[in-house]
Parts: C-alpha cells; structure tokens; sequence
C-alpha cells in the first residue's frame, strides 16, 4: 500500500516537475523576414466609429448523434464609417465667387474588426477536436453581426452629419460664405 502511494506521489511530483516547471521556464524564439510590399495612398476620410460589445452564443448543428457543438463568447469590435475621397471629382465641385458646392461619395463603411484582445471565449461544449474551428466560426459570425449592428446604428447617416459638421467649417475658414455639401445616392 506504501509502495502504491509513493508511487502516485512519486509520477505527480515528476508531472509537475516535467510540464508545470518546463513550461514556465521555456523560452521562444522567432525570426522575421520583412517586406514590404505595398504602399497605398486611401484617401478615405474616417469620420465616425462605433464600438460595440455583444453576447453571443454559436452553435454548430451536427447531422450525428453527438450533441451540437456550442461557444459563448463576448465580442468586443469596431466599426468605422468613412467618405472615400478618391471617389471625388472634379466635375463635383463648383465654385462661384464665395459660393461653393460639394457633391460627396455616399458614406461607406471603412472597416469592420474584432478586438480579439478584449473579447473572449467564456465556454465551449461538445466541441472535442474542433474547439479552434467553432471558436474561429463564431469570430467571423460576429463580424458581420458588428457590421450589421453598426447599419441598424444609422452609422452611415452619422458619417453623413460628421461630415457636413467637419467640412463646412473648413471651406468657410477658407474665404467661401456659402457652403453648400451634398452626396451621391446610397447604393
């Protein structure tokens, strides 16, 4: 009986010493090879973002007996809504005297992203072997439930507003006292 207890003690200890003890001592190595390979000029003009937060539970539906996999998570994101300034040409913009006229792009949505740092995974069931792909499921889901939530929002129309306040100001430090801004139809 003695021997079966030092036995137990004996592979918890070299467990602990082996996993536990290595893991906190190891060290990583990484090496980089970096090119840049692109430069682009945007022109987008960001004008509004909205930060969103959501509870979200992902099932994935199995054809089996097993139980559906499912993941609870909060998601933390962005969402940014911008005027594409290349869009602008010159035919939308006239100019009398001290009088101008913009006709802007419509507002777009610039970006939508997870803030994967301040989100995260409460739980998992049922998901064995496939925890990496439901969780990676359930983020690209959120993404576009974010992007939704942000045009439920009104973020466009919000663009919109931010824009004319941004802009008018601008063109009339100019010299013009008549600013009149406009956009191009939503698609």
């Amino acid at each position: 009986m003695k021997f079966l207890l030092g036995f137990a003690i004996g592979i918890v200890v070299c467990w602990f010493i082996f996993f536990k003890w290595n893991d906190k001592n190891r060290q990583t190595l990484s090496s980089h090879q970096t090119t840049l390979e692109r430069v682009e000029s945007l022109g987008k003009l960001e004008l509004v973002r909205m930060n969103i937060r959501d509870v979200m539970e992902h099932r994935q539906i199995r054809q089996w007996l097993l139980p559906d996999a499912s993941a609870l998570l909060i998601i933390s994101g962005e969402v940014v809504g911008c005027i594409d300034l290349h869009k602008v040409k010159p035919e939308n913009i006239i100019i009398e005297k001290d009088k101008i006229k913009i006709q802007l792009p419509a507002p777009e949505l610039c970006y939508c992203k997870v803030d994967h740092s301040n989100s995260k995974v409460y739980s998992t069931r049922f998901s064995y072997f496939t925890k990496i792909d439901l969780v990676d499921s359930a983020y690209r889901e959120a993404e576009k439930q974010l992007w939704n939530m942000a045009l439920e929002s009104g973020i466009l129309d919000q663009t919109q507003t931010t824009a004319v306040a941004l802009l008018k100001p601008f063109f009339e430090n100019l010299g013009f006292k008549q600013v009149e801004i406009s956009f191009m139809e939503r698609r």
